[in-house]
């Protein structure tokens, strides 16, 4: 044993005495696991890893490259978190498999991984032993500051309770929720049945004879019968938002067409829901079901919401999807066109297929392709719209998978923004996004209670508007064209500063558009226009000023004139489209008299060239 570790020494002593090269304190050290994971070796030096909670865990990753956030006092590596190659930065084989750290899972039969748009958040399922039995629970970790999965914790109540639950969909920002379980049904049943009880104790009392009242009761059971049914077979699938104290209890998806005959021949009293996923917009449901209109034992549908915020009965894709086995367990990628997901009917065994949508149709899709042997017994699959990894899980792991070029989605535009108010501190507010040329809200999220943090995602080939509203607040919207522009994942950083409604606030109409040298403002500027007569009727005794600005290109007269001009075609709007009073409005035109920009510079030009809405009277 001796002769051993004076190996080790002679191997390894230059590297240990030079400790010097690294700093003390929180580091990032990439190398190789040596020892049974009691060291680090990196390419400066050798470091002794410290005992720690990881240490065992790190033992079966002996002769692995890892990379590792540590401690780091002398020659001592005090582990935090680690993740082990290949990893996220480099170039890696397609649909090579990456292991998600066991200290994230904690060891937890675990599956159903569901990432953030901005990969920032994962939720997953997990099997625990709960009185005595074993059920299904919502866990979820957090990426730090260097990229780290965090130790994944089980969420609280009323996320999981004594049902199983999971979650489908994580929207954008990860501030909403689409999850599967039982929230509030028994509730429902035990209120029917206390309403029957008093129904037939009531008819017990008025029937005048024995053949009346069993009529009455017949009536009664069947009302029971159907009205129990609808509750047991409604969409299980709800939605959940974060709240100043925590998650909100999930709420029903206005589903009311939803319903699903599939059952395992092993057990014909379980029905068997083959998965579902949402759109990054929040109005596109992917689900798995057998219905009337099935090819197979599960067929893959699509609902569309309507403006009633209702989602509409469900479309089959067809047989170019589907077969006569089971497709489940579907991912909707943020481009609303690439679809994922798992199928036993075209290879043996499970698998996970991609198709793409041809033209706007849900019912005409590209033949499916196999992603990849490597991917075979796989069933869950999520990708965020940043990066090129998914996540999968297997036999009870989650792993990440790099996912080749032309496997990938269409490229999209993530907005990561912030709403705040004039003091500069974080709103819970509500997030639309619309299209400017269709005057059609898209999709809407909401901000972080406590950070007022939001995420948007949108497809390319659009004229977007997107604004802020909360109740008491004007509402703040900017604009983003991506029609015709190249195709590129991007991020774009927006601050949306929300004044409260009162005497001496305003804001910019960012959202309104005139043609070069015109008072006639565009179609797209009436989304724009038609919200601040939304707050102009809310409140009755609000009184606006409309200030017209330009830049300094032209004469003074002139851009006097148009300024005026723009400022009488937003009032006159407001006043016949939506018979706002012509005392609550009143006009100015102030030229390039008041520029908020250097009228140097294009930029600065277009920013001055504005109108105003600003409150005289609350």
């Amino acid at each position: 044993m001796a002769r051993i570790l004076l190996i080790i020494l002679f191997l390894f002593g230059s590297g240990l005495t030079s400790s010097q090269s690294i700093k003390n304190g929180i580091q990032v050290l990439e190398g190789d696991l040596i020892n049974t994971g009691h060291l680090l070796r990196t390419e400066k030096q050798v470091f002794r890893i410290t005992s720690t909670t990881l240490q065992e865990e790190l033992a079966y990753l002996s002769g692995k490259k890892v990379r590792m956030l540590c401690d780091v006092q002398g020659d001592g590596c005090s582990p935090i978190r680690y993740e082990i190659e290949p990893f996220e930065t480099g170039k890696t084989p397609d649909w090579t498999l990456k292991k998600i750290p066991r200290y994230v899972t904690q060891g937890l039969f675990s599956f159903n991984p569901q990432c953030t748009p901005d990969g920032k958040i994962l939720f997953w399922t997990a099997l625990v032993r709960e009185g005595g039995r074993s059920t299904q629970k919502i866990w979820a970790s957090k990426r730090d500051q260097f990229g780290f999965w965090m130790a994944g914790e089980q969420l609280p109540s009323p996320l999981n309770n004594r049902y199983p639950s999971a979650v489908i969909s994580a929207l954008p920002g990860g501030n909403e929720l689409f999850v599967f379980g039982n929230f509030g049904e028994d509730e429902l049943l035990d209120q029917l049945k206390r309403e029957m009880t008093q129904k037939s104790q009531l008819a017990t009392r008025e029937a005048a004879n024995a053949k009346e009242f069993h009529i009455v009761l017949t009536k009664l059971e069947n009302e029971y019968k159907e009205r129990s049914e609808k509750i047991q077979n409604r969409a299980p699938l709800y939605k959940t938002r974060k709240t100043e104290t925590g998650w909100s209890l999930p709420s029903p998806i206005p589903f009311p067409s939803f319903y699903n005959w599939y059952k395992k021949a092993d057990n014909p009293n379980q029905q068997v829901f083959g998965g579902s996923a949402l759109s990054s917009s929040g109005r596109t449901l992917i689900y798995s079901a057998q219905q009337k209109k099935n090819f197979g034992k599960l067929d893959l549908y699509v609902s569309l919401q309507n403006e009633a915020g209702i989602f509409e009965d469900g479309i089959n894709l067809g047989n170019t999807l589907n077969t006569g086995e089971e497709e489940m367990a579907p991912f909707l990628a943020p481009d609303d066109r690439t679809l994922y997901f798992s199928s036993s009917g075209r290879k043996e065994g499970i698998s996970i297929f991609i198709a793409r949508r041809n033209g706007d149709s849900w019912t005409s899709w590209s033949e499916p392709q196999e992603l990849s042997p490597n991917l075979r017994g796989v069933n869950f699959f999520s990708i965020p719209a940043v990066g090129n990894w998914a996540y999968v899980s297997r036999e009870g792991e989650l792993f990440m998978a790099a996912i080749p070029q032309h496997f990938q989605p269409d490229p999209v535009m993530v907005i990561k923004g912030k709403v705040v108010d004039e003091e500069g501190k974080p709103l819970s507010a509500f997030v639309q996004y619309e299209s400017l040329l269709k005057k059609k809200t898209i999709g809407s999220t909401i901000s972080d209670p406590t950070t007022g943090e939001f995420s948007l995602i949108l497809p390319y080939d659009e004229n977007y508007g997107f604004y802020g509203e909360k109740e008491g607040y004007l509402p703040v919207s900017q604009n983003l064209n991506l029609l015709g522009k190249e195709k590129e994942d991007k991020e774009k950083t927006v601050l949306l500063v929300l004044p409260k409604v009162r005497k001496g606030n305003q804001i910019v109409m960012n959202n309104l558009f005139f043609a070069f040298r015109s008072a006639d403002f565009a179609k797209e500027s009436e989304p724009e226009l038609d919200r601040l007569a939304g707050i102009l009727k809310k409140t009755s005794n609000l009184k606006v000023l409309i200030e017209g600005h330009t830049d300094n290109v032209g004469t003074k007269v002139a851009n006097q004139k148009l300024s005026l001009g723009r400022a009488n075609s937003v009032a006159v709007y407001l006043k016949s489209k939506h018979k706002i009073e012509e005392a609550r409005i009143s006009v100015v035109g102030l030229g390039p008299s008041t520029p908020i920009a250097d009228n140097a510079t294009e930029e600065g030009r277009a920013v001055n060239r504005r109108v105003v809405f600003k409150i005289l009277e609350e």
